[in-house]
């Protein structure tokens, strides 16, 4: 007796057409649709911008705390790592979204899909 191998893959609908696709597909063969964005370059360039404002925002957090600052003046630095916990805060949020965006199928329901 052999066993049967199901060859069926797994199907999902698109979200803009609504046809059966497969699941892991990134762009949709009957629409087109790719929910990656415009350019992957630009989201990577993306990527690398909000990560070193994230660095930047860090060191200059660590920096006007401890009042260590190598050349420049104290107190500026002191100055700017008052708004460095939001900068980090918003970067790493464009940074967690662009990840994830990038990581999106066609078949994904909601804005971050994967389950």
């Amino acid at each position: 007796m052999i066993d049967e191998v199901d060859d069926a893959e797994e199907t999902a609908p698109c979200d803009r057409c609504g046809m059966s696709i497969q699941a892991d597909a990134t762009r949709c063969p009957v629409c087109g649709y790719q929910p990656e964005g415009y350019s992957p370059r630009l989201m990577r360039v993306g990527e690398v911008v909000f990560t070193i404002v994230i660095v930047l925002s860090v060191l200059t957090l660590i920096g006007g705390v401890t009042r260590f600052t190598l050349w420049l003046p104290a107190d500026a630095v002191a100055q700017a790592a008052i708004v460095t916990p939001y900068t980090a805060g918003i970067s790493g949020f464009f940074l967690y979204y662009i990840r994830q965006k990038r990581a999106t199928k066609p078949t994904d329901s909601d804005l971050f899909g994967r389950s």
